[in-house]
């Protein structure tokens, strides 16, 4: 990985915008253990428009200091876009994008936290916790959560489009290949000194697809003639596709 490094003033205020399941939950974790960065969770969801609005004034009222302050938010989750967009240009926001190009392991990702949600009541898996990952999926239940996050995909690149910002991005396959240098280069990105970071978050869905799913080659075989036959081509560890191919 060639990590994008910029210098950032101190005090950078930030936000997170993912679509889900693309390791946002890991880096606020390890942000969150840095002394000199704020890293909020999901503080937007099930308020009010009103309600957000103070949250957001709230979080980024006061004058700069050196520590930097900022959250995470799912696009599904904002109750007024405009008041978000406005946030990020009077604030000066650094905002970064986390993306996963393998849509194929995002939804079943996804499928595999709304298990693992139903078992434990948690999204997310910590360190030497047992994964809730390798069951066989109905191919309609795959095929909705195709559509919903290339759907979401859509909808946040639209929205970053419209906002006129230049986001910091990160590839899941970054933190596959990378974790100790993603969380280097975020530090870089928000201007506080480097510090050695690690995240208890950990995977819940095995990265082996035969291991992830249990009928996988039952699922390539029924949608091979549909539009999400290519989701199948993608490197089966790296999240990567060939350069041939984008």
């Amino acid at each position: 990985m060639i990590p994008w490094l910029r210098r950032q003033p101190v005090g950078t205020r930030f936000l997170i915008l993912f679509p889900g399941r693309t390791g946002s939950s890991w880096l606020v974790d390890g942000l969150g253990r840095h002394p000199r960065v704020r890293a909020e969770g999901e503080i937007l969801v099930g308020r009010s428009p009103d309600e957000q609005r103070s949250t957001l004034r709230r979080l980024y009222a006061g004058r700069r200091t050196r520590s930097a302050v900022g959250f995470k938010t799912k696009l599904k989750d904002v109750a007024d876009l405009d008041l978000l967009r406005s946030c990020i240009v009077e604030n000066e926001l650094t905002v970064i994008l986390m993306r996963r190009r393998d849509l194929l392991r995002l939804a079943i990702s996804r499928i595999n936290a709304r298990r693992l949600h139903a078992e434990t009541g948690r999204w997310n898996v910590r360190a030497r916790e047992r994964p809730v990952s390798g069951g066989d999926v109905a191919v309609e239940e795959l095929v909705d959560a195709l559509a919903r996050c290339r759907d979401d995909v859509l909808r946040l690149d639209g929205f970053i489009a419209s906002s006129g910002v230049v986001p910091c991005e990160i590839e899941y396959a970054d933190i596959l290949e990378d974790p100790d240098g993603v969380l280097a280069m975020v530090q870089q990105w928000l201007g506080v000194e480097h510090r050695p970071l690690a995240s208890s978050v950990a995977k819940n869905t095995n990265q082996e697809l035969a291991a992830a799913v249990g009928n996988i080659e039952s699922l390539r075989r029924q949608l091979a003639s549909s539009e999400w036959s290519s989701v199948f081509d993608v490197d089966p560890i790296s999240e990567r596709r060939s350069s041939s191919e984008g």
